[in-house]
């Protein structure tokens, strides 16, 4: 079988979205297991994240979000993604969005039984970061903007959306 010459060198689509499923719920993964301290770190030096209307720009704002969810006390927290969906791919740029079920709330485990706090869809525009032929290149978060579908009315969310 021959290369076809678009493909050489570009990883395959099916490879894309695993390696980006998988960043993104490692993120997840951090937020509800950590305190969120290394959420910054998924995200590029000039990264941007928004919650509703709420955006916050760079890696220190990025971890301002989250020492302050931290300094409001234990949260028990899940975010559950799915439909993790490509909506453009370039070599290095790729555009996906996904469905966000958030169960939360402050306090320590075991929460009583909850319904989800939010339903959103989680648009993220990724990057491919480091030397071109380099096998330290790896995606990161140039932009997260979270839109709620589904709020519980009176809920408290430990970030600032307004």
């Amino acid at each position: 079988m021959t290369a076809d010459a678009r493909t050489v060198g570009r990883p395959t689509l099916a490879l894309v979205h695993t390696d980006l499923s998988m960043l993104v719920t490692a993120l997840w993964f951090e937020i509800d297991h950590g305190d969120g301290s290394a959420a910054s770190s998924f995200f590029t030096v000039d990264g941007e994240l928004t919650f509703s209307r709420r955006t916050f720009r760079g890696t220190d704002e990025i971890n301002g979000v989250y020492s302050d969810r931290a300094a409001r006390g234990p949260r028990v927290s899940r975010h559950l993604m799915s439909n993790f969906h490509l909506l453009h791919h370039e070599t290095d740029l790729v555009e996906a969005v996904s469905a966000l079920v958030l169960y939360a709330q402050d306090g320590r485990p075991p929460i009583p039984t909850t319904v989800p706090v939010l339903v959103a869809d989680v648009f993220d525009r990724f990057v491919r970061v480091g030397e071109p032929d380099g096998e330290a290149r790896r995606w990161l978060i140039a932009s997260r903007r979270i839109e709620n579908r589904f709020l519980v009315p009176g809920d408290v969310l430990a970030v600032p959306t307004e």
